[in-house]
């Protein structure tokens, strides 16, 4: 892209100064862009992020308050069931290296 601004600038018979300041213009606008789309991921991680937070936070508190007794045998395994669920769902050629280590972080691979 930078060599084509600079090509059409130098065609037009202009110097090599003003083609290396079209050059630069166009590295600041991906620049902005970049900067732009950087801000729009943050702002999604930020947000699960603090939703997460406040998911562990009211287990907390609902667990300490006795309204819930959790069972961690019978979560651990829902847990597992839903990655296995989700690895069957997933293609693509990670698909063995993923369930490869899920059976080796539960012990079971080699």
């Amino acid at each position: 892209m930078f060599g084509a601004v600079r090509e059409i600038v130098t065609s037009m018979g202009l110097g090599s100064q003003v083609a290396m300041a079209a050059t630069l213009v166009v590295a600041a606008f991906y620049v902005y862009r970049a900067v732009g789309m950087a801000r729009v991921v943050s702002g999604v991680l930020g947000t699960l992020t603090r939703e997460v937070l406040v998911l562990l936070v009211v287990g907390a508190v609902v667990i300490g308050l006795g309204w819930a007794s959790p069972n961690v045998g019978t979560a651990i395994d829902h847990a597992q069931f839903a990655l296995r669920e989700g690895v069957d769902l997933a293609s693509g050629p990670g698909r063995r290296l993923f369930r490869w280590a899920v059976d080796a972080a539960a012990g079971g691979g080699s």
